[in-house]
């Protein structure tokens, strides 16, 4: 899955932020501890004007962290 690579510090600035009425931005991190920004084309489509630097954000693959089985 390919999604927007972001720093730490543009994390901390976008999480939780909601840009519509029934969207908000949540970063996921990877295995390598990389956060990352996923957005449906309906997203990016109304992405609000201050938030369109996003879009211009490299784009990596997401590889999920390794999830333990639960004994």
């Amino acid at each position: 899955m390919i999604g927007y690579k972001l720093t730490l510090e543009q994390k901390e600035a976008i999480q939780g932020v909601q840009f519509s009425d029934a969207t908000f931005f949540n970063c996921v991190e990877d295995i390598d501890g990389v956060w990352f920004l996923f957005l449906s084309e309906q997203d990016t489509n109304n992405i609000p004007t201050e938030y369109a630097y996003l879009l211009e954000l490299p784009q990596q693959e997401f590889v999920p962290p390794v999830q333990e089985d639960i004994i």
